[in-house]
């Protein structure tokens, strides 16, 4: 199989330190690689080494079978592109003249830009959304139009390999998703390949298909955000714990970091809460009792829920299901247990089925026990109760035998401070 880049074995040292030690990886034509890692991990120096600005002292790197070490300059400048994390614009070039640029390697020495050049650069310019500033001096932009005329150039000269080292450093929301967004563009209209190194590990699994790691200057893992974007690799490459979880808009993977405060978190107030929680409806009640530092457990709840994934951050007590399953006898007897040390149980208005009923029917029985029951929006859990009204009747028995009903989370508060007096 042909690769257009190969890296092989490749070592390079700062002052006797390895700033990359024996980095091997191999990138296909058209592939789209997020290049990740911590400051320091040799993301940058990676970049430089593959378009010949630094040499390493051991190993080897291909472009399109021809070693590197070998092309000149101006033959690598044919094929490969880098737009570079700063760019020195204090000279005062117009828009037009710093994208033509990129034709050089593509002229003989003092020949100026024929037709073909200026259309070629006019093009990169469209496809940047900046022909309006063509005539601007560089020095007047914004960091965002900068960064788009530095694509610009490096677009002018066809390159069929793309490094762009932190392309959306610096830059606001809008303008990072916009250069993402034309980065991806020209990946699949030109089946151009792309190595980024990017920081932000929640846009990169928005934009790129694969993953290159590094961790004090090795490769740590290669492949899919799947396969790469692993709490365990995040916590070897950045050294802080992480809950990974899908975002429910989209579905990629997506990051959260621990906070210290949340690591080392002292609950304030020994009043314990068990929520019967399950899907977005419960986050409101389950974040704002969280906040006031109550203690909390929630359950039984599947794994790929965003409430466990919650409980997962703030390392909460939590009873896991597997996903489209029943609640299990095993499961049952934590939720009992959970029950046993509860003050209090809060029912948010979630949806209830065949899967989940069976959490009610537990709850039912340490409300004989004694135990005290919060039904939140009691009227939104009837218009979500698909067990052909089988939970509607629980709740109904659970308000007949003592359960209060509030309708808003501030009532929560109000009742939980008089239960607790």
């Amino acid at each position: 199989m042909s690769f257009k880049l190969a890296v092989h074995d490749i070592t390079i040292l700062y002052d006797a330190f390895p700033i990359l030690n024996e980095v091997d990886f191999s990138i296909r034509p058209g592939e789209l690689i997020g290049l990740l890692g911590a400051n320091g991990a040799g993301k940058s120096t990676l970049l430089r080494c593959i378009s010949k600005i630094l040499m390493p002292i051991k190993g080897a790197i291909y472009l399109d079978g021809n070693k590197i070490q070998q092309l000149t300059a101006g033959e690598i400048a044919k094929t490969m592109a880098v737009v570079p994390q700063e760019s020195n614009t204090d000279f005062d070039f117009t828009v037009e003249e710093i994208v033509l640029m990129g034709r050089f390697p593509h002229l003989a020495r003092f020949q100026k830009e024929k037709k073909r050049d200026k259309q070629i650069a006019n093009q990169a310019m469209q496809t940047t959304g900046i022909s309006h500033l063509a005539h601007r001096i560089i020095t007047t932009l914004s960091g965002g139009e900068k960064q788009r005329v530095m694509l610009a150039r490096a677009l002018c000269q066809e390159p069929e390999l793309l490094l762009l080292d932190e392309p959306t450093a610096n830059l606001d929301i809008s303008y990072q998703v916009e250069i993402m967004d034309m980065v991806t563009q020209l990946n699949k209209q030109k089946n151009l390949t792309v190595i980024a190194a990017i920081h932000d590990l929640n846009m990169a699994v928005q934009f790129f298909d694969r993953f290159i790691l590094l961790a004090e200057g090795k490769v740590l893992a290669t492949g899919t955000a799947e396969e790469v974007i692993t709490s365990e690799h995040i916590q070897a490459a950045y050294k802080i714990p992480t809950t990974i979880y899908r975002h429910p808009l989209h579905g990629r993977l997506q990051v959260a970091v621990h906070k210290k405060q949340h690591q080392k978190r002292k609950t304030k107030l020994g009043f314990q809460v068990h929520i019967i929680a399950g899907g977005l409806e419960s986050l409101p009640i389950l974040d704002a009792l969280q906040k006031k530092d109550y203690s909390l457990s929630l359950g039984p709840v599947a794994d790929q829920d965003t409430n466990y994934q919650y409980a997962s951050y703030y390392s909460l007590p939590v009873i896991k299901t597997p996903p489209f399953s029943a609640v299990s006898p095993t499961e049952d007897k934590a939720h009992l247990e959970f029950l046993e040390k509860a003050n209090l149980v809060i029912i948010p208005p979630i949806t209830f089925g065949e899967g989940n009923l069976r959490n009610l029917q537990i709850v039912t029985q340490a409300q004989e026990r004694g135990l005290p029951i919060l039904i939140l929006e009691k009227e939104k859990i009837k218009a979500k109760d698909y067990t052909q009204g089988q939970a509607t009747t629980i709740i109904e028995s659970m308000t007949q035998k003592g359960a209060v009903l509030v309708n808003k989370i501030d009532e929560v508060f109000s009742y939980l401070e008089k239960f607790k007096t």
